[in-house]
């Protein structure tokens, strides 16, 4: 978060104010506060920020409902890890018929909401199956970018820092096995090699003595620095990699200069991920990156810029086929929303949530990819968006997107 200095005297923020447990406070040569507060140092501004009322919640979700309908998503999976406001508010507009697009919702793991809503119990299908709430998010560590994952040893770029844990593996464990018990999904975002091995122990720990190692399906959001031991390990304890390939070609000017030659190698891993046995599942991470799929779609496949930079692609040999992508952003993100019987494909028996694109992109040059118009953005048999190229144009006929 990058805050006014009006913003850090709001909040008590002075060159005396320690960094918090999992946080860091960016501090010039003087000591005091530059304005950048990473990982639970944002708690600090948070809590004197205002909070949004019941009709700015309500707008805001409708317009971002709107414009992922516009970019051809017919559902998304939301790891905001929402509290009680929020999920009312989707509920309301659920109930209502006015969420163009499915959501499928993730509410905080912070201990007294949750226990609220673990109380009541998950909410599957609310508002015509437009509204489900059956998960947890929970944060392993920080981000990449600022120092702030967690890495078993020294940041190659910043000796003497290994990021932050924003939870304890402890609180992990408790976590797992609390959504293991009580019937509800665990997202845990992990993106150094130590917050996804944290990650993946709780999963670990949370399947002792169960029949089933994956359990209620847990979720490692974005998987992003793994240590090579720890790769086959996704699926020895049914954890589902839950990535984002944009963040693979946003990353990759500077990913190797904070973990060096040798860490790089289980980065953004999606082809040894595949290849240990792993099910994965593909997103966007947005607004951290762009919520349009076709440019994960993309990255995916090219692992390039928009530019076509690097030639032949960003540590090549981890690319996706055209249908390996295709599947991360259907059929397994289907999966990892227990919906595969019913989702994620176009097929008898399956809902009608559907992309018509004006070109088909398994089939045409890689470059056109993220350009492609949406025609038709269809949920559950009507039209969510109608695009401008619905009568061909330029494009010719619409194709419609098959999935494997």
């Amino acid at each position: 978060m990058w805050v006014s200095s009006a913003g850090l005297a709001a909040a008590g923020i002075e060159a005396g104010t320690p960094d918090p447990e999992g946080g860091r406070i960016l501090r010039r040569p003087d000591g005091s506060p530059s304005g950048v507060l990473i990982d639970n140092a944002m708690d600090l501004m948070e809590r004197v920020m205002p909070e949004p009322g019941a009709a700015d919640l309500e707008r805001r979700f409708v317009a971002a409902a709107r414009a992922c309908a516009s970019a051809g998503l017919t559902e998304v999976q939301d790891a905001s890890g929402y509290g009680t406001a929020e999920i009312a508010a989707l509920e309301k507009l659920a109930e209502r018929g006015e969420l163009p697009i499915r959501v499928y919702a993730t509410v905080s793991a912070e201990r007294e909401t949750l226990l609220g809503f673990v109380s009541k119990g998950t909410l599957i299908g609310r508002g015509s199956d437009f509204l489900t709430v059956r998960a947890i998010k929970a944060v392993a560590d920080g981000a990449l970018g600022s120092r702030g994952a967690a890495l078993v040893e020294d940041y190659s770029d910043e000796p003497g820092k290994r990021g932050l844990l924003v939870t304890s593996p402890e609180r992990l464990s408790e976590l797992a096995r609390q959504a293991r018990e009580k019937g509800w999904q665990l997202w845990i975002h992990a993106i150094g090699d130590r917050g996804n091995r944290n990650a993946l122990d709780a999963f670990r720990d949370a399947a002792v003595g169960k029949a089933s190692p994956g359990g209620e399906r847990p979720r490692l959001e974005h998987a992003q620095i793994v240590a090579l031991a720890d790769i086959p390990r996704f699926a020895k304890h049914g954890v589902i990699a839950s990535v984002q390939p944009t963040h693979a070609t946003s990353d990759m000017p500077w990913a190797q200069a904070r973990v060096g030659p040798e860490r790089i190698e289980g980065a953004y891993a999606w082809r040894r991920l595949l290849g240990a046995g792993a099910l994965l599942a593909g997103g966007s991470d947005f607004p951290v990156e762009s919520h349009d799929p076709l440019l994960g779609f993309y990255a995916a496949v090219t692992r390039q810029d928009l530019s076509g930079n690097p030639p032949g692609g960003w540590r090549p040999k981890e690319k996706l086929t055209r249908r390996e992508a295709l599947a991360l952003f259907t059929t397994g993100a289907a999966h990892a929303a227990f919906e595969e019987g019913r989702r994620g494909r176009i097929a008898a028996g399956h809902e009608a949530d559907l992309t018509v694109f004006a070109l088909d992109p398994m089939s045409v040059p890689v470059r056109m990819i993220p350009t492609i118009p949406v025609v038709l953005t269809v949920v559950g048999g009507k039209i969510a968006f109608r695009g401008s190229h619905l009568s061909g144009g330029p494009f010719g006929p619409p194709t419609p997107l098959a999935t494997p």
